[in-house]
């Protein structure tokens, strides 16, 4: 289901606080990492050696940390806090319930 631009991707319920949630979306595996009421939508890509790791990650706060090499993200810009590179990041809305994903076809 889609609306303005944005597709259902989760319940709320389903992203429990700290601990990732792996989905896929149109092919390509997104992370959801919640804390209250905010959920971070991000790739499961580490810019160091492209591996998808950030399912394996716990949130600190708005940090990840890659599991394989410790280089740390925030989930709100994406920005690497510990090395080069960035992390690609994605808009989310929460309506009632569901956890909505800014389209990947309108992040481009």
């Amino acid at each position: 289901m889609k609306i303005d631009g944005f597709d259902r991707i989760a319940g709320l319920d389903e992203v429990a606080p700290k601990r990732p949630k792996c989905v896929m979306v149109e092919g390509r595996e997104i992370v959801l990492f919640r804390t209250g009421m905010e959920v971070f939508a991000v790739e499961n890509l580490c810019p160091h050696q492209h591996f998808s790791v950030f399912h394996q990650s716990i949130l600190d706060g708005y940090v990840i940390t890659c599991p394989m090499h410790g280089w740390s993200f925030d989930v709100r810009t994406g920005k690497n806090l510990s090395g080069n590179g960035q992390i690609t990041i994605f808009e989310i809305r929460i309506q009632g319930n569901d956890v909505w994903m800014k389209s990947l076809k309108e992040n481009s």
